[in-house]
């Protein structure tokens, strides 16, 4: 998480110096404002609590300053929404079924993160657009009939995808 503030940091001074605009006040109050948020949130990257369990048919996640840790156990899932901000999440998928033959799940992650398990038979399409951020599609793409279109915006956020 360092890592990424430093790289951000070390951008903003960059983009300062080639368009002479004051950014460099703008990233101290930024990096300012993140330390802030990571202290009010604690440290370490594990959730350490148990996820909660969902039949819901639709995934629908709000989270601002708080982790998300769920999974959807649907018998005819067909997609949602989750938006993270200043947030990270954990979204359990893989004993997830359903009977459509695409499944559009819109996931925006500014200055956050979410991981989303997919069922291993799933074909994963990621269709997002990153900004200082990205998308990440890991394992083996799947030969099943049912298709996972994962769209949305990772803002100086990222979305892992396994299978």
């Amino acid at each position: 998480m360092f890592r990424i503030f430093i790289g951000i940091f070390i951008v903003i001074i960059g983009l300062s110096a080639l368009t002479g605009l004051s950014l460099l006040k703008f990233a101290v109050a930024l990096l300012l404002i993140a330390i802030g948020v990571r202290i009010i949130v604690g440290h370490g990257n594990k959730m350490r609590f148990t996820p909660s369990s969902s039949n819901e048919n639709e995934l629908n996640e709000v989270a601002i300053f708080s982790p998300v840790r769920k999974q959807v156990r649907s018998g005819d899932f067909r997609g949602g929404s989750m938006v993270l901000v200043f947030s990270g999440g954990e979204i359990d998928l893989s004993e997830a079924q359903t009977s459509a033959p695409e499944v559009i799940l819109e996931v925006t992650a500014i200055f956050g993160g979410c991981k989303l398990i997919v069922p291993k038979s799933w074909r994963v399409y990621s269709e997002g657009t990153a900004i200082l951020g990205g998308y990440h599609v890991s394992g083996e793409a799947g030969s099943g009939t049912t298709t996972l279109r994962i769209r949305g915006a990772a803002i100086f956020g990222g979305v892992e995808i396994v299978q």
